[in-house]
């Protein structure tokens, strides 16, 4: 008891001599935040890269609140530097500036952008569309303008064009090495989309239109992948013999599995939305049973603007889906 009353008086007594100090100002995300902190020792000062970050990030916030959010966090990164130089900070002191750093981003970033309106529109139709062009502009880039698959088309014209006069052509493995797995993953696609059609309703053009982009997106980006990554891969294996046939075999079967992935996701994701709005349906609700006949197992989901419900069979002895049209009244709810 008299120790830590020494302490309460020895911080009083410091308190008085520095009336700009702040002593009992408890911050967030486990860091004290004192306004008034300014002066401090050479040897408690935080890393420059870490306060360099700090400012930099501030460009992410409103300028309304810029200065005051640099404020913020430049004190509470200052205090850890503090107790960290007093041996008061049981943690690592550079893995908490990374911490502040990395909340520090991510609170500007959210007083920037309103979350309610960014989850909205992740749950549109928008978002699976330019995340679509994003992954396409990405893999232009990273393949110089998609090298591998230019090096292909040439490669087969100039197979079909030029005259060939040995009987055997190194171009044709090439060829058939990327014509036989696009034949085979393009088969199976078509398998799938045409069990996959059978779970969707009739709905209005729009609906059928967005599948066919989202299918659209996934027989172009992932074949271009696969024959970027084949590109790839003979360029950079020392040993072409044995590690390439293993490498292409390993890739292959990961372009097929993913391809089909790939549709099925397009056709799981069609099925949870809205067909007037094309937004991801919200709140699942299970109902029924897996032993029951006469009440088998069903999802049902509601659009977030009240467009109407959906009621989703999970088994095979189900109806099938069945869309529940809401009036103008729920959409204000």
């Amino acid at each position: 008891m008299h120790l830590a009353g020494d302490a309460i008086l020895g911080n009083a007594s410091v308190a008085a001599k520095h009336p700009r100090l702040s002593w009992n100002i408890a911050g967030q995300l486990g860091v004290e935040y004192c306004g008034g902190l300014r002066a401090v020792h050479s040897e408690t000062r935080p890393p420059l890269l870490a306060v360099w970050l700090l400012r930099t990030a501030a460009g992410i916030a409103p300028a309304a609140g810029r200065s005051e959010w640099r404020s913020l966090w430049i004190s509470r990164l200052e205090n850890l530097w503090i107790l960290a130089s007093r041996g008061e900070l049981p943690m690592h002191a550079p893995t908490e500036t990374a911490r502040l750093c990395t909340d520090a981003i991510a609170a500007a970033f959210w007083i920037r952008c309103d979350r309610a309106r960014l989850i909205q529109w992740m749950r549109g139709p928008g978002f699976v569309l330019w995340a679509a062009a994003a992954g396409l502009a990405a893999l232009a880039i990273l393949s110089r303008g998609f090298r591998g698959t230019r090096g292909v088309i040439y490669t087969f014209i100039a197979w079909r064009t030029e005259p060939r006069i040995l009987g055997y052509d190194p171009r044709a493995d090439l060829v058939v090495g990327h014509f036989v797995p696009l034949l085979f993953a393009l088969t199976v696609g078509v398998a799938l989309v045409a069990i996959g059609r059978l779970s969707l309703g009739r709905y209005g053009w729009r609906y059928w239109t967005y599948l066919g982009g989202k299918l659209a997106a996934v027989l172009t980006i992932v074949p271009l992948i696969w024959i970027e990554g084949n590109a790839a891969l003979r360029a950079h294996l020392v040993k072409p013999e044995l590690g390439l046939v293993i490498g292409w075999l390993a890739w292959t079967l990961a372009f097929l599995g993913a391809f089909g992935c790939g549709v099925v996701w397009a056709f799981t994701d069609q099925r949870r939305r809205c067909p007037v709005c094309l937004g991801r349906l919200a709140m699942p609700v299970t109902l029924g049973s897996w032993a029951s006949v006469f009440e088998p197992v069903k999802t049902e989901m509601l659009c977030d603007e009240g467009h109407g419900a959906l009621s989703m069979d999970e088994s095979e002895s189900g109806a099938g889906d069945r869309w529940i049209a809401l009036d103008s009244s729920w959409r204000g709810l």
